[in-house]
């Protein structure tokens, strides 16, 4: 019995004290604003390549995105005016996604600008129409001539 009730007190204790650490906010939290769609990238622009030896220009600007292939199979293609979304979850660190729905791909990149590096993460054709079938990209790669906002 003393052992039931000594558990209950614990328990009560541990619950009390969970709920008032939920309700305080740590600084991180405050610094990166999870909650909210940001374009944190505009007014940078890079070139990276990815392992596989192709490489793209990306600039993004007013909420936007534009990219073209610089070098491989899909060389001079692109777009532009890509609405995106950026999250900053480390300290030089970017998580973007876009949709290109005319397309129809779906993006997630990650930007690591202390170290160089990105990785993606790419639905390529979701419609899986005969004339671009669906298939995935998941690569990485580095970053070169980067230029950040004055």
């Amino acid at each position: 019995m003393k052992n039931r009730i000594l558990m209950l007190i614990l328990v009560s204790v541990i619950g009390i004290g969970t709920s008032f650490a939920q309700n305080t906010t740590s600084p991180d939290v405050e610094k990166y604003q999870f909650g909210e769609t940001e374009h944190l990238l505009d007014g940078y622009s890079m070139n990276f390549q990815y392992q596989t030896g192709n490489a793209i220009h990306i600039e993004f600007y007013d909420g936007k995105g534009n990219y073209e292939w610089i070098t491989g199979p899909g060389k001079g293609n692109g777009n532009k005016d890509i609405q995106y979304r950026c999250r900053k979850i480390g300290d030089d660190l970017y998580l973007v996604n876009w949709h290109e729905t005319g397309l129809k791909d779906y993006l997630t990149l990650v930007f690591n600008f202390k170290n160089m590096t990105v990785y993606s993460s790419v639905i390529i054709g979701y419609a899986n129409n005969p004339d671009r079938p669906r298939r995935t990209a998941f690569d990485g790669g580095i970053i070169d001539h980067l230029k950040r906002p004055e």
